[in-house]
């Protein structure tokens, strides 16, 4: 059998006795795709130019998060600003576009993600609406009467503002989370439904509708002030149910005038003698009673109740003190030093009636000594100096001295006396001379009568008068009703004893 062989056939053409295969054609195709790549790369940057030249772009201002950025667009600056900014668009939200020549605006307005809380529900969406009750109408849920409504915890009306910051929301607003925790754009809404109740004030009948969590809260809704003596029920701090009853008994209003001290009386008290039960008062029959004590008692009723009482009444007496003289060997002979006493105190005792509030008598019961006087300690100088006696020199005297002592001065004139000028005894002195400069009243037994002794910036003194209240070491200045208010001061001051 023959085997018939085929040999392969070049694909090609002969070009001068030579053979051209596929691998000779396939140079050519490759110079012509790069001229190809070029031109088209040449057309793109040729209409890129004439497309820069008669669409040229334009300034585009992004308003996010209360900033400005600032991008470029040529065909859409809304979607072309926003994604230059990197903002992304959520559900609710809102893009507010302005355009004039090259420049444009573009401002983003954020929906708030609300979690609203009622009637046992929790709902979440998003709203741009301003307003409490706007943000509900569009979740579909109506205020009612009553109704107690809460943002983020605080109490608030149906037109009050949402909470939230800039109405340019932030870059990424944080959704709902499936837990009902809010980002921090988010608004939380609790809405408490108010429930029907009757309430009855004494006689008067009120139907209310209160969110209220107690009876309390009911009638702080209701602008009811609980005073004492006024009744509740139920209690103040009972649940508030649907349907319930709540009864409020007002207390009554009276004046009592008991012995002459008028009061205001909450109570409510019946009739009088339950007022004078409340009291703790009996009136007798020689005792004041304005009215029955069967009267009934009604709001603004005035009783006076007038009794016949006796009491024991303490009055307080000063006890002045006397003066101790004392004698001090370390002191310089003529040297006197005073330690001034303590008042003690007494009591009396009486025994007083009284009617109606007002004193018809007393009587003494005694007196006590609660606390004794403190004599005043005059301590005078024994030592005997030696050499010559002590000099004294000021500008209004100048010579010796037989001794010094610290006293307290006041001053006074004839007009000070309390006696008329027409009075014969008008400015007299109990030595019989006339008030006038140099002569000064003083406690006999603590300063020797008729003694001259030198006060610094008054001068040279005679102790010729006396008074009640000149006691121990205080000494009266006396001066002529022409010198006026002299305005000397009560001061502490060191005397000196003139020789006789």
């Amino acid at each position: 059998m023959a085997q018939a062989i085929r040999t392969s056939r070049v694909r090609g053409r002969t070009v001068a006795d030579r053979q051209i295969t596929r691998p000779d054609l396939s140079v050519h195709p490759r110079h012509f795709r790069g001229r190809h790549h070029a031109a088209t790369i040449l057309v793109v940057v040729i209409l890129a130019v004439f497309g820069f030249r008669f669409f040229p772009g334009k300034d585009v201002t992004v308003l996010s998060n209360g900033e400005a950025l600032r991008v470029s667009a040529v065909f859409d600056p809304r979607g072309e600003g926003l994604a230059a900014a990197d903002v992304q668009l959520g559900p609710g939200d809102q893009v507010l576009y302005a355009t004039s020549g090259r420049q444009s605006s573009v401002a983003v307005l954020r929906a708030r993600p609300i979690v609203a809380e009622v009637d046992g529900r929790q709902l979440t969406f998003r709203t741009r609406a301003s307003t409490v009750g706007g943000a509900l109408a569009e979740a579909g849920l109506d205020l009612r009467p009553g109704d107690r409504v809460s943002v983020d915890g605080h109490l608030t009306r149906e037109s009050g503002p949402l909470a939230g910051r800039s109405t340019f929301a932030a870059r990424s607003v944080p959704g709902v989370q499936a837990s009902g925790e809010l980002g921090a754009e988010g608004v939380r809404i609790t809405v408490e439904r108010a429930r029907p109740v009757v309430v009855y004030v004494d006689t008067l009948r009120l139907e209310a509708m209160s969110a209220a969590s107690n009876v309390q809260g009911l009638l702080a809704d209701l602008g009811m002030t609980v005073r004492e003596g006024d009744l509740v029920h139920p209690s103040l701090d009972s649940p508030l149910n649907a349907g319930m009853t709540v009864r409020l008994e007002k207390a009554r209003t009276i004046t009592v005038v008991l012995d002459g001290i008028e009061q205001s009386l909450y109570t409510q008290a019946s009739t009088v003698a339950e007022v004078l039960r409340l009291l703790g008062v009996d009136p007798g029959p020689d005792e004041l009673l304005s009215a029955p004590r069967e009267a009934p008692v009604f709001n603004g009723m005035s009783i006076t109740i007038g009794l016949n009482r006796t009491e024991t009444v303490e009055e307080e007496e000063a006890i002045v003190p006397g003066a101790i003289s004392e004698e001090d060997p370390s002191l310089a002979r003529g040297d006197v030093k005073i330690i001034p006493g303590t008042n003690g105190l007494r009591v009396k005792k009486y025994a007083v009636t009284f009617k109606n509030g007002v004193e018809t008598g007393r009587s003494f019961l005694g007196s006590e000594v609660r606390q004794p006087a403190i004599p005043a300690r005059q301590i005078v100088g024994t030592r005997v100096a030696a050499g010559a006696k002590p000099v004294l020199s000021t500008p209004s005297y100048t010579g010796s001295y037989t001794r010094k002592m610290t006293v307290r001065t006041t001053w006074y004139n004839a007009a000070s006396s309390g006696r008329p000028a027409g009075d014969p005894h008008y400015g007299v002195t109990a030595s019989g001379i006339m008030v006038d400069y140099g002569i000064c009243a003083v406690d006999p037994t603590v300063i020797p009568w008729m003694s001259r002794f030198y006060v610094p910036g008054y001068g040279t003194c005679l102790a010729a008068d006396t008074g009640g209240v000149i006691k121990g070491d205080l000494i009266d200045l006396g001066f002529p009703d022409s010198a006026g208010d002299v305005k000397w001061p009560n001061s502490t001051v060191e005397i000196y004893f003139l020789p006789d």
